[in-house]
């Protein structure tokens, strides 16, 4: 039955993707906020699809943590699901991508206009074209969206900081709030398969800016780990019931 369901849902994902991502194009081209507009309405209808076709259900935590204007967001990355859910509950985000994204039919338009894409092979290059594009989405009210394990991990990888969130938060000069998440157990980082389950995203107190890297990795890592395991437990008890 997962495997039909996962099936059914898969269609509908690329079926509202073709259908809304068509229609829209012609107008998303030459305006962020009708494409922002855009990717806000796919991203609803995928989260029904989930509830109705696999049985997955979505609650956020901590929404009086998110930044009321330009902030920085540090998210756990298990799953794809992880870049389409925050359209449904965050004001303005722009999210680090890698550029591969933008090569993928009718999805990369979009991704060019609400993404700030990136060269992960780029090295010292491709960190301040980041910094530059990051700063100006800051300067227009954006929240900048990173993960900052830089890939998806398995739900119980303790979170690995790499350098680009540290950079970010150490030019931007803006709270960093981070985001846990259970995404793993029903929409795998790799796989077809969705199981059904409950995703919870927590946004945690932010951060305040200003701290120094060892420092600042730290409160990150122990934001994000002790709050990533407590959800992915909670997530697994459900799914046992």
């Amino acid at each position: 039955m997962t495997f039909v369901r996962s099936l059914l849902y898969s269609i509908w994902f690329y079926l509202t993707l073709v259908i809304l991502g068509v229609l829209a194009m012609p107008i998303a081209i030459f305006s962020r906020s009708f494409a922002m507009s855009a990717v806000r309405s796919f991203c609803h209808l995928q989260a029904f699809g989930l509830w109705l076709i696999c049985g997955i259900s979505m609650e956020v935590r901590g929404k009086e943590n998110l930044p009321k204007g330009p902030g920085l967001v540090a998210m756990k990355h298990q799953s794809t699901y992880d870049t389409l859910a925050p359209f449904t509950f965050m004001e303005n985000p722009a999210y680090i991508l890698k550029k591969e994204l933008l090569k993928a039919p009718v999805f990369g338009v979009y991704a060019s206009r609400v993404g700030i894409p990136i060269d992960r092979d780029g090295g010292m290059k491709t960190m301040k074209l980041m910094l530059a594009a990051a700063k100006k989405g800051v300067q227009s009210g954006q929240q900048i969206v990173i993960f900052p394990e830089g890939t998806r991990q398995l739900p119980d990888t303790p979170a690995d900081i790499k350098p680009g969130i540290v950079l970010l938060y150490n030019e931007l000069g803006v709270p960093c709030v981070p985001v846990a998440l259970n995404t793993g157990l029903v929409w795998e980082g790799k796989g077809f398969l969705r199981k059904p389950g409950k995703i919870v995203f927590e946004i945690l107190p932010p951060i305040e800016p200003g701290l120094k890297r060892a420092e600042f990795t730290q409160k990150l890592k122990d934001a994000l780990d002790p709050a990533t395991v407590r959800l992915v437990a909670e997530g697994r008890a459900a799914q046992d019931r």
